[in-house]
This record gives structure tokens, sequence and C-alpha cells, in this order.
């Protein structure tokens, strides 16, 4: 008697899956960033049940234990990082209190079966109670957090929906989970964003369909795109998108490759000058689909010729919104800036960090900067 054979079945994370329906033959790469992002996760949490233990929001005094600790029990991480992960995790510690009274769960994995075949899982940093109901009552509403340690402008609308319908089907009392991402370096929360009960249903099924497609494939082949930069085979696949080749993997390497882009932004500069010199008398040209010389712009812009108060006036008068139509300009009452913050008017914020570069100022020079401004 043959023993029926149950078809194999498939144990997908969702940043798994969300590459293996970018390319099927996805391997994600096991490197010291993510040691470092796993290293911190467990800080965060493991900071959040001390609080919790203590019936404390805060527990600053813990903070450095708690830090070495979790450095200490996280392989694959680069030991040079290691001041750079204790002034995260303080400054974790001083941004974010611990919020008992909402607090669920921490780190916590959430499963889920879909047929035979597939065995779906997702581990979530923070949930908390949305609802404002009955302790010993299930929730109706949830709020997740993930803590991003890294700055990377990344497209996470894919993850919170993951989160969302994956709690919403795990928990039948829920009627509407809320996703929102931290980004914990600069302490930048973004916009919650809710999704009620069958919302995500058709997005849900049109995703597992794709996902069973990869994975019936026989002889899966590459396919380059935004899976490339973190998958272990960027660097001999021949699909690979050149920005991941690009990608340095370590500080020498991102050095030297900074070095090159120095260089090519001044011959691009050097280039620029040549050329704009060589146009200042010529008609602009068409050359390798691009309009080339001194360019009209090619719609009119619009200049307001009214005084600042008329422009409100007609504003309110035909039903707009003159607040959001007239913005200060912070350029023109920068002389005053200081004296707009002490009535109450203004104040001082850091945007979100950005990648770039400038010039390195020494701390004595920005401290020296700050006591002239003040005078």
């Amino acid at each position: 008697m043959i023993a029926e054979q149950r078809p194999l079945r498939h144990v997908i994370r969702r940043s798994l899956a969300e590459n293996l329906l970018t390319c099927p033959t996805f391997v994600r790469e096991d490197n010291e960033v993510l040691a470092f992002g796993q290293a911190a996760h467990s800080f965060f949490a493991a900071y959040f049940l001390q609080c919790r233990a203590a019936n404390e929001e805060t527990r600053l005094t813990d903070v450095t234990r708690l830090a070495g600790e979790a450095w200490a029990r996280t392989h694959g991480l680069q030991q040079g990082r290691f001041a750079e992960f204790m002034q995260l995790c303080e400054f974790f510690a001083l941004t974010w209190e611990a919020g008992l009274e909402t607090l669920s769960h921490l780190e916590h994995t959430e499963t889920l079966e879909v047929g035979e075949d597939l065995l779906l899982t997702a581990t979530m940093d923070r949930i908390d109670r949305a609802d404002q109901g009955d302790p010993d009552d299930p929730p109706s509403r949830e709020l997740i957090t993930d803590f991003k340690t890294e700055r990377a402008e990344l497209d996470h609308d894919f993850q919170m929906r993951w989160y969302a319908q994956q709690r919403l089907l795990g928990s039948p009392a829920l009627s509407e989970v809320g996703v929102r991402i931290a980004w914990v370096r600069d302490a930048f929360l973004s916009d919650t964003v809710w999704y009620r009960r069958g919302e995500l249903d058709f997005w849900w099924k049109t995703m597992l369909a794709g996902l069973r497609d990869r994975l019936a494939q026989p002889d899966p082949q590459p396919v380059g795109g935004p899976s490339c930069p973190d998958c272990a085979k960027r660097f001999s696949c021949g699909k690979a998108t050149a920005v991941a080749r690009e990608i340095p993997e370590d500080e020498a390497q991102a050095d030297e490759l900074f070095q090159d882009l120095l260089r090519l932004e001044e011959a691009r500069e050097v280039r620029h000058a040549g050329l704009k010199h060589f146009y200042g008398d010529r008609q602009p040209r068409v050359v390798h689909g691009h309009e080339l010389g001194y360019l009209t712009p090619r719609e009119a812009r619009l200049v307001i010729t009214a005084a600042p108060l008329e422009l409100h006036k007609w504003l309110k008068r035909h039903h707009y919104d003159a607040d959001a139509a007239l913005k200060v300009d912070s350029s023109a009452v920068a002389p005053v800036q200081h004296k707009l913050v002490e009535a109450g008017l203004a104040k001082h914020e850091f945007s979100k960090a950005g990648f770039r570069w400038r010039k390195f100022v020494a701390e004595r020079k920005k401290v020296r900067k700050h006591e002239e401004e003040a005078q």
C-alpha cells in the first residue's frame, strides 16, 4: 500500500515573499547590515520588556546592560560598529517611552496556513491596542509599529499591507489595523495607514497567486529589479541591475566609490561649464534626444502681482483656503527667527535625514558658528 504523499509546504517570510514576487531566484544575503538590525531589534524588545517588568515608562539605567547583551548574542556583527550601536540604543531609549497602557505584543511572530502548500510568517516589532476598550476583551483595532534602523528611502507599502492583512486574518475580533514606520535614527514617524477588514482581500488573493506561480516554476530564471541590492547573487547574476553591482561591501570599497564619484562630479562641472560657454552665442540644438543650449521654459510661470493681503481677501471672498495658498517665506523672516520662536509663533526642527554629502565642519567651528548666530 502506497502512503499518500502530502504536497510540499513552503515556509515563507514576508520579506522573502516580497522579493520572490520580483525575482523567483532571489536569495537573501546574510551580511553585517542585517545582523546590526537584528541586534537593534533585540534591544528594542528587551528594553520595552524591562519597562513592563518595572512598570515604568523609561528605564535609562538599564540601557547599557541590555544593549551589551543584545550585541553579545547576535552573530555576524562588524565589531567596529559597537560604539555606533550603543549610541543608537541610548538614543532610542531617550526618544521612545514604553507606552505600557496600550502595549500588547513585542517581536510578535504571526503565522498563517494558506491551503496545504504555504505557511506564511511575519514578525511584527510592536503591536498596540488602539480601541480603548476593556483590556479583558479582544481588541477591535490595533496599531503595528515597525522600527527601521536604516535610512534608505524604500517603499514599505507591501510590508504594511502584509502585516495588516495577516493580523486581520489571524484575529477575527479585529475590524481595523493601522501600520506605521518608525525611523529610529531620526526619531521620525510615518503617517499611520489604516486598513479595514476586507479592504485588502483582493490584493491578498492576487499576491498569493503570484507567489504560488513563482514557487511552482520548474526552472526559474532571474529577473533584474528592486530585489537585486539585497540578493546574495548580485555580483554573479547576469540580470543584476547596475546599482546592485555598485553597492560596496565594506567601508574601504565605499570610500573608493565616493572618491570616484567626486572625480566624476568635478568632470561633469567642467564639461557643463565648457558647453555653457560654447552655446553662449549659438542657437539651441537637439543632440542625442535632448534639447541643448539656452532654453526658454515650455510653460509660463504664474507671477502674483497683488499684495499678499489683497490676495488673501480675494481668496477668502471666493471660498478658497487662503491660509494654505499663502505660506510664510522663511528666508524673509530669518533675521527675526529667534524672536518668533520666543513668541511661540515658530519653532526650529530638523527634517528627515536624506542621503547627500557636504563639506566636513569640525565640532569647534560648529560651536563658534552657533555662538555668533546667538549674538
